[in-house]
């Protein structure tokens, strides 16, 4: 007969190594890993999603390690596919927080830089914006849902205390973190374009008009075009953003096979 302290003692065990996966994807997911969000309540939020998950586990058949080295590693190891899954998801709002860097700072808004408080880092102001208007995209179309949907069918598809970290995986993230390059051409792309051509006309100007001051006249006519091109492709960015998400979707799919 197994004493009941073991049992006890074999529950923690498998209780803090789910913890530890639902726990990295929380903190590294948009909007709840912002630090926004007190980190109290992501480890609360992390604990009750770890208590849901369980009675829908098959806990009885996982083997856990021998000694407290190898247990350590384990933990590591989920800590490590938690924040990898998660860190799939923000490399979206990534993408579209540089691409807002690159209009501001053709707009000449690069000295109006505010912090970021998802990445405590100085942003500008128009990444600020399309930052936020993504998040309320994301989060009022529901699709953190995929995230949690996410979660659950990890334990289903990688074993608990059954993570194996290879090399595929690596080349995969770092193909996808390629991507926010991507992502900030084709959102900036139409306005970086415009803008572009207006640095070229002011160009003309100062070779034709040498009296006009286009440094006086430009940065107006340049913040001015920059906001009515926002207006104006704000259906652009829904659009672009929907299929991004897709994306993100399949690449945490590509992910958890990798795992």
């Amino acid at each position: 007969m197994i004493p009941i302290a073991d049992i006890a003692l074999r529950q923690i065990e498998i209780y803090t190594i789910i913890f530890f996966r639902v726990g990295g994807i929380i903190f590294m997911m948009p909007f709840i890993g912002s630090e926004n969000v007190p980190r109290m309540v992501r480890i609360g939020l992390s604990l009750v999603i770890t208590i849901v998950l369980v009675p829908t586990l098959n806990i009885d058949s996982v083997v856990l390690p021998e000694n407290l080295v190898s247990y350590v590693v384990v933990l590591f190891k989920e800590l490590l596919v938690g924040m990898a899954l998660g860190y799939i998801a923000m490399l979206i709002f990534n993408g579209i927080q540089f691409a807002g860097g690159l209009v501001g700072f053709q707009m000449g808004l690069r000295i109006g830089n505010v912090i970021d408080p998802m990445s405590e880092e100085q942003i500008s102001v128009i990444g600020t914006m399309q930052n936020l208007l993504a998040v309320l995209i994301y989060v009022s179309m529901f699709w953190d849902h995929f995230l949690f949907k996410a979660m659950a069918a990890s334990f289903h598809v990688i074993p608990i205390a059954g993570v194996q970290l290879e090399a595929p995986l690596a080349t995969e993230l770092i193909r996808m973190t390629g991507q926010v390059f991507i992502i900030a051409l084709k959102m900036g792309a139409p306005i970086l374009a415009a803008l572009f051509l207006a640095d070229v006309a002011l160009g003309f100007i100062a070779r034709t008009a040498p009296q006009i001051n286009v440094f006086i006249i430009g940065f107006p006519v340049k913040v001015g075009m920059g906001i009515l091109l926002l207006g104006i492709t704000l259906p652009f960015f829904s659009y672009v953003f929907t299929k991004l998400v897709a994306g993100m979707e399949n690449n945490i799919l590509i992910a958890l096979r990798l795992l």
